[in-house]
């Protein structure tokens, strides 16, 4: 198998390229690495060691989730609101998790006129919520 469709684990990409494997999965999620799920897996394609430059951080690129959701709040406590989109994009939860949460009352958030949630940006300061922020 030639070296630009060889496929490597993210233990085998982190080991090459000298970064954490939390990273290297890290990476992936957001979109900074190039790979995709085999299996359960992440596989990513070798020549991605090439065009990765170092293991300082790359600046973000902003998630197909974020670009479609509504305009995220920055500043959390100033009356604004996210979608579940946007809101899931900023935290470990899924977007199906955010709606149960907020309709447990974990979130504050309402419902708008055509059914879609919005959370609060103010819920990003709870304890509960701060140790899922990605």
């Amino acid at each position: 198998m030639g070296a630009s469709k060889q496929l490597l684990t993210t233990k085998e990409f982190a080991e090459r390229s000298g970064l954490p494997v939390s990273k290297v999965t890290k990476f992936l999620r957001d979109g900074r690495l190039k790979g995709q799920k085999q299996s359960g897996k992440w596989m990513i394609p070798a020549s991605e060691l090439e065009t990765y430059a170092a293991p300082a951080d790359p600046p973000p690129k902003p998630r197909a989730r974020e670009a479609e959701a509504s305009p995220a709040a920055t500043a959390p406590g100033t009356g604004q609101t996210l979608s579940v989109a946007a809101f899931s994009a900023m935290t470990y939860l899924t977007e199906r998790g955010v709606r149960n949460w907020l309709k447990a009352g974990n979130l504050k958030g309402r419902q708008a006129e055509n059914g879609e949630w919005q959370v609060d940006a103010a819920s990003l300061e709870d304890p509960q919520v701060k140790r899922l922020i990605r």
